[in-house]
């Protein structure tokens, strides 16, 4: 349990970004969205890196860690090489970007695709999104549970609030502002990792470093996710358009690489010592009860800090993103609207949203499975993205089949045989499928309306 110095210090970390978000005014619409894409290289690194360690990678790496050991840490190296592989597409829609003024991942299909697979994109980015805002507060609620006597719906509403207030008045530039304070908040880790590993370390059996512990299908699993992630991050999507230059996204993007392998290989180590140390966990709350287990009082605040600003990052990114596709790409198409109402609107949504998501949080609990569910839905994304950009002239038809098989395919297949990490190859395949019966469906289209034409000049 934690101590009148803990809730303290808690309580200032609070304070703090609060005042960070409340410094940053934005009226206009491009500065509202994307901060006059004028992002520094350590404002885009922490940003990128602090946006994605949020409660889906906190808590299920560690219970992957937890189940199968070092193996788990195929995921960490497939997003790495996911990163390195993502920078030359990305310097695509950089240069793309600034010169269209693109705000969202989906404004790029809209611009290049069409509307029906814009809406398509836009509805994708939208439930993907909103889906890890609901996972991260329900990873807040784990820590609850676990650290305080706060009851869990005063903390998870006392979260979304402070989340809700520096978004809403600050905006894009908010949320990069606490971002950076909250890589430093996740560099704590470091701390609780030396302390962990100097006490423990002689816990961890030989057999725990085997990277090929786990089986292939999972290996498979981890190791794909990991590279595709990228690609259908739509809040990378954005801190590549509000990159200042594309020197800055590459030295970007680079940094965050490094960063994001790293704080991999922290929570391995964390991970490892809780599976040889504490025994009979829910993997579900590994990392959180074992924290709680291990760490003496004086370093429960430190995990507590870690945690909320891991969660706090990631949530308020997503948060803005599902938000910036929901007016930004469903809502302003159907109704346009003047920059300065478009602000407007948005704010009211975020509030709108905020409550869903605390409601959410409330009636789900696994953290898991909902990590696995969402990180499925994105598959059909990155391949859309491949597609695209490996063949630009892929027809909307084929990209609208591609994410309606994975959509739709996962979703059933959620429901019938529950959700798990092969909902991920399942995802993949479904969108592989749906690429090529979309484009064979358009070929042999073709082949008729030229065979009608033919049959006509005959005549």
């Amino acid at each position: 349990m934690l101590v009148a110095l803990d809730y303290l210090f808690i309580g200032l970390y609070l304070l703090l970004l609060i005042f960070l978000g409340l410094h940053q005014r934005n009226t206009s619409n491009e500065s509202f969205l994307l901060s006059e894409r004028s992002l520094t290289t350590a404002q885009t690194t922490t940003s990128i890196f602090s946006s994605n360690i949020g409660a889906g990678v906190l808590i299920t790496y560690t219970a992957l860690v937890y189940l199968f050991g070092l193996g788990a840490l195929w995921f960490f190296i497939g997003t790495v090489l996911g990163y390195f592989v993502f920078f030359f597409f990305a310097k695509k829609i950089k240069k793309l970007s600034d010169k269209k003024k693109y705000y969202t991942l989906p404004d790029f299909f809209f611009d290049s695709k069409g509307r029906s697979t814009g809406y398509l994109v836009s509805f994708l980015v939208f439930v993907s999104m909103f889906g890890w805002v609901l996972t991260n507060f329900i990873g807040g609620a784990k820590i609850v549970e676990n650290y305080s006597s706060l009851p869990f719906t005063w903390s998870v509403g006392v979260m979304g609030s402070i989340i809700l207030l520096y978004v809403i008045i600050g905006g894009f530039q908010s949320v990069v502002r606490t971002d950076a304070i909250q890589t430093l908040g996740i560099a704590l880790l470091v701390v609780l990792m030396v302390f962990l590993v100097s006490t423990y370390s002689h816990t961890i059996p030989y057999q725990d470093f085997n990277l090929f512990s786990l089986p292939l299908i999972q290996l498979v699993n981890f190791f794909l996710a990991g590279i595709l992630f990228p690609f259908a991050s739509a809040e990378l999507w954005q801190r590549v358009y509000a990159a200042k230059s594309q020197e800055v996204l590459k030295k970007s993007i680079v940094h965050a690489s490094v960063l994001y392998l790293l704080t991999g290989i922290i929570l391995l180590c964390i991970g490892l010592v809780i599976r040889n140390t504490v025994a009979g966990l829910d993997p579900d709350v590994a990392l959180i009860s074992g924290l709680s287990t291990l760490l003496p009082v004086g370093l429960s605040g430190l995990a507590v800090i870690v945690f909320y600003s891991a969660i706090m990052s990631s949530a308020d990114t997503y948060l803005f993103t599902a938000n910036a596709s929901l007016i930004q790409n469903l809502l302003a198409r159907w109704i346009p609207m003047r920059a300065d109402t478009l602000v407007i609107v948005m704010r009211i949504s975020l509030s709108v949203l905020m409550t869903i998501v605390i409601v959410g949080a409330l009636v789900v609990e696994d953290v898991v499975d909902a990590t696995f569910l969402f990180v499925a839905l994105m598959m059909s994304l990155a391949v859309v993205v491949l597609a695209v950009w490996i063949r630009p002239s892929t027809n909307s038809f084929s990209l609208n089949s591609s994410i309606g098989m994975s959509f739709f395919g996962v979703i059933i297949l959620a429901f019938v045989q529950g959700i798990s990490i092969n909902l991920v190859l399942t995802s993949l395949g479904l969108s592989i499928v749906g690429l090529f019966l979309g484009g064979s469906n358009v070929f042999l289209v073709n082949k008729y309306r030229q065979y009608r034409v033919l049959a006509r000049y005959k005549d």
